[in-house]
């Protein structure tokens, strides 16, 4: 037998409850029941299930569904708040909270945890290689910009050797010598 599809799920998770009007509760309960049969990832955006609902005309209190959070709202908030900001100090604070919160997550088990941490890695990663473009870049600056995306592109392949890297990293002659006269790149 095929598989329902999530916006099947929700109607028939809807039909199965007998639920009537649609508060958040009703919505609570839906996404339960996806996580359930699909898994962490089966947590639709509340809107979302609304959206589902009101296409089959069913009563809504829109009013209660537009308040709730997301499911990812937890994360996205643990996340916010990380960026590199430049400097040296400022990147290797954010990689080790994003290694912090991973190792977290993954102790619990919690896959989307662990996506969201690897996602703001992966931002770093972005923004210091759009960063690096940019041909108005003194020598110093890009170096700078050039060691912190190959911090964040260590921790991205090798999350449990990150820690032990960076170490090395900033004890080896080759970084002493690029840095050691920067004000960032003391240790």
């Amino acid at each position: 037998m095929k598989r329902p599809t999530k916006q099947q799920l929700v109607l028939e998770i809807y039909d199965r409850e007998a639920m009537g009007e649609v508060t958040a509760r009703e919505i609570e309960i839906i996404n339960q029941a996806l996580v359930a049969e699909y898994g962490e990832g089966g947590a639709m955006e509340p809107a979302e299930i609304a959206s589902i609902l009101h296409q089959e005309e069913l009563p809504i209190r829109f009013d209660q569904i537009f308040r709730m959070d997301s499911p990812t709202e937890p994360y996205e908030s643990l996340i916010r708040g990380l960026n590199a900001g430049g400097n040296f100090e400022e990147a290797e604070t954010t990689l080790r909270r994003i290694d912090a919160l991973y190792r977290q997550f993954e102790q619990a088990g919690d896959k989307t945890g662990m996506r969201f941490a690897r996602q703001a890695a992966l931002r770093l990663k972005q923004e210091t290689a759009a960063l690096l473009q940019s041909p108005k870049l003194h020598d110093v600056r890009r170096a700078e910009l050039g060691e912190i995306n190959q911090w964040a592109t260590v921790w991205l392949q090798s999350p449990n050797l990150f820690a032990q890297w960076l170490e090395l990293r900033k004890a080896s002659a080759g970084y002493q010598a690029l840095f050691q006269n920067t004000s960032s790149g003391q240790k």
